[in-house]
């Protein structure tokens, strides 16, 4: 490399893994290189350390897919401790041969091509995904963001305009950034495991239930109906606490329905909603992992029937309705 500088991510790891890892990549590298610690988004990364649970996740591999440079992912196996093998490398580290070798190889002589074995999986393109730059936000995206074991509870989440918050599993609440301005976010938004630096950016007197302020993040962000398929018949599994309270009588009566299971187009018709507000809260719920797809013949929302009386019929049924008033019969 001909710069005086390298772009360091690690990502996915707990506090103690990712300040234990970093003191051995600064032991190895300072005298070669000043590291910049950088999060796995960043477009002027050079090397990636990843947590295996994560490598598969869309959003990693669609970094993976947009540039080429060096990357590992960790694991923890005492009786591997140190050892690469099969581009993974084992905490904790009590010898640093076999990384002192791979960033000699990888980072200083800059010589990396993508190991055959684990090769960087392509992103399956989508009109959808077209449109919107190859967008990794599907539904296994939002699963892979609550499927998160006891130990590594605690993800950042951010976009293009900075911290959104920390979200935490466990207690299902999300910890707010009190310098955020807006409640929306674009096609940047993004999640990893908090590190120390991430968790001083949130309030812990700013907190809410995760569920419901997701659900509301991505309905303010209505460019977010395009991850939405174009129609479809899914069940939403609890009903939203909507926000917005222009569209509030919209977003019950759509609750209503899914709840009952439905299909979009159908909703649409009958209650005269654009077929884009419809996916717009099909997209919410996807991300709050509110959403089950389901078989068309499964049970589904019925509209009540409306009786074709004639107004005869009409004026007799009130004029005996209002004597049972009257009387208490």
């Amino acid at each position: 490399m001909n710069k005086q500088y390298i772009n360091i991510a690690i990502s996915g790891l707990s506090i103690h893994d990712a300040e234990e890892l970093k003191g051995q990549l600064s032991n190895i590298i300072d005298n070669k290189f000043n590291i910049q610690w950088k999060t796995a988004t960043d477009i002027n990364l050079d090397c990636l350390f990843i947590h295996e649970n994560f490598f598969d996740t869309e959003g990693i591999q669609r970094i993976l897919n947009n540039k080429s440079f060096p990357w590992l992912k960790i694991a923890k196996d005492n009786s591997l401790s140190g050892k690469l093998e099969n581009n993974t490398l084992y905490l904790p580290i009590q010898s640093t041969q076999d990384l002192n070798q791979w960033i000699d190889q990888h980072i200083i002589h800059n010589d990396f091509t993508p190991p055959l074995d684990e090769p960087v999986i392509p992103l399956k393109k989508t009109a959808q995904s077209i449109l919107n730059s190859d967008h990794p936000y599907t539904e296994s995206y939002f699963k892979a963001m609550y499927n998160i074991d006891e130990g590594h509870h605690k993800l950042y989440i951010s976009d293009s305009q900075g911290a959104l918050g920390v979200i935490d599993i466990m207690q299902n609440l999300v910890f707010c950034n009190p310098e955020r301005k807006s409640f929306e976010t674009d096609f940047s938004f993004n999640y990893e495991f908090a590190s120390t630096s991430h968790l001083i950016k949130a309030s812990r007197k700013d907190s809410h239930i995760l569920q419901d302020w997701i659900w509301n993040l991505f309905w303010f962000s209505p460019n977010f109906y395009q991850i939405a398929p174009e129609d479809g018949h899914y069940r939403i599994h609890f009903w939203p606490k909507p926000q917005d309270k222009e569209h509030r009588k919209q977003i019950f009566q759509m609750s209503a329905c899914f709840i009952q299971g439905a299909k979009m187009s159908k909703i649409s018709e009958q209650h005269n909603i654009p077929i884009n507000t419809v996916r717009r809260f099909i997209a919410a719920n996807m991300a709050t992992g509110n959403l089950s797809k389901i078989n068309i013949w499964d049970n589904h929302y019925n509209p009540p029937e409306i009786l074709d009386e004639k107004p005869e019929e009409s004026m007799i049924k009130s004029f005996f309705g209002k004597i049972r008033r009257k009387f208490g019969f």
